[in-house]
């Protein structure tokens, strides 16, 4: 074989593997373990309703926390997005009180539910005509995937609530968070390398 042949091989094989990668890219969807709420017999069990505080009770700290979210990046995987996504209200209160929602130890506020400019109750707090619930989603800029890393190498992101009204509780239906990753491009570099080398072992003998 000679080398212009060697080389035509080897750029076929590393493009091969480049859109093999690409064809491996995927998602990793997890939904958090809860901490612990008022939750007593299902559905309670897979979604949160916090405590619930009448006026009368001592308003709870700012910090909540909701639960965890636990999941594995494969090895040779880099993380290329993530977006979490979750309902106001459940299946058995379709509204919750005054709300922002956080992760990272609160440092990324991913959904709220906040009184509107005239000082009005928005449907996720005060409930929508058709009672349905009320959807919240965020996708993380390339700034928060950053300050994740730690957080996607260790497997475990924590998501937590401020409370803002003294009377309900905070109703969160089941989160969801998706994390999209694909092979990391060194490992593509990596073994054409090993490609290159064996070619040239073939050649000296």
């Amino acid at each position: 074989m000679n080398r212009q042949t060697i080389a035509a091989f080897l750029f076929s094989a590393v493009v091969s593997l480049g859109l093999s990668a690409t064809a491996k890219a995927g998602d990793i969807v997890v939904s958090p373990t809860f901490a612990g709420s008022n939750q007593t017999a299902p559905p309670d069990t897979t979604d949160y309703e916090g405590i619930y505080y009448d006026g009368s009770n001592t308003f709870p700290p700012s910090g909540i926390s909701i639960g965890t979210f636990n999941f594995t990046i494969p090895t040779g995987e880099l993380v290329t997005g993530a977006t979490i996504s979750g309902t106001f209200g459940d299946v058995n209160y379709p509204v919750t009180a005054l709300t922002d929602l956080f992760v990272l130890g609160g440092t990324i506020e991913v959904g709220n539910c906040d009184l509107n400019p005239d000082s009005t109750y928005p449907p996720c707090a005060a409930g929508t005509v058709d009672s349905s619930l009320v959807p919240w989603s965020y996708t993380f800029s390339s700034t928060d995937l950053n300050n994740l890393k730690a957080a996607f190498s260790g497997g475990s992101l924590d998501f937590t609530a401020v409370q803002n009204s003294p009377f309900g509780a905070v109703v969160v239906g089941t989160p969801s968070l998706d994390i999209q990753v694909t092979p990391e491009p060194a490992s593509i570099f990596t073994l054409a390398g090993g490609l290159l080398a064996i070619a040239a072992f073939r050649r000296r003998k």
